[in-house]
């Protein structure tokens, strides 16, 4: 299931949302038809909410994926050393399972931090427009030809994402991870 979307592009993914969440779309005719509500929900679309639906429906994936690989690699006799001790379920998440999670969430977090300060796509076409991206003012820089802004910006971006990556490769230690 989390493969799916990447038999369509991007950009289909995004447009295949419209119909669901239109003011005539399937979720509203649905909550209409059932007599939940009494007129169209109109946040669904063309709001913060539907980009962080598409956000979430696009990167998904690139969050599960090092995080269910660094789960995989968890020696299940430290699971059940752990039951032994007497540790509750809870204790067993919050004391071994996160823990020993930690290179995939960063992994994770490092791949959809990335690729959302680079996209634009997503909050224009879900947003209508109505929400601002960073790259969004690249790409209006650009097309008014402020070459040297959208430069001085693009600059700045990539120092930030660096300083991010930095910090979260210095809170966990992947190198570990990737020698296991």
């Amino acid at each position: 299931l989390c493969t799916v979307p990447f038999w369509t592009s991007n950009i289909i993914r995004m447009i295949s949302w419209i119909p669901l969440l239109g003011k005539e779309g399937l979720i509203n005719s649905a909550l209409l038809g059932l007599g939940v509500i009494h007129e169209p929900l109109g946040f669904l679309l063309y709001s913060s909410f539907a980009v962080v639906v598409a956000y979430v429906h696009q990167l998904t994936i690139f969050m599960v994926v090092p995080i269910f690989n660094s789960m995989a690699r968890i020696d299940k006799r430290v699971v059940e050393a752990a039951i032994d001790a007497g540790a509750s379920r809870f204790d067993i998440m919050r004391l071994v399972i996160v823990p020993l999670s930690k290179s995939g969430v960063a992994l994770g977090s490092i791949f959809v931090v990335s690729i959302v300060m680079g996209d634009f796509f997503v909050t224009k076409v879900m947003s209508g427009g109505g929400s601002a991206s960073v790259v969004g003012a690249f790409y209006e820089d650009i097309s008014v030809l402020q070459y040297p802004t959208a430069a001085a910006s693009a600059v700045i971006l990539t120092v930030v994402l660096m300083a991010a990556v930095a910090l979260i490769l210095r809170t966990v230690d992947i190198r570990k991870e990737i020698t296991r």
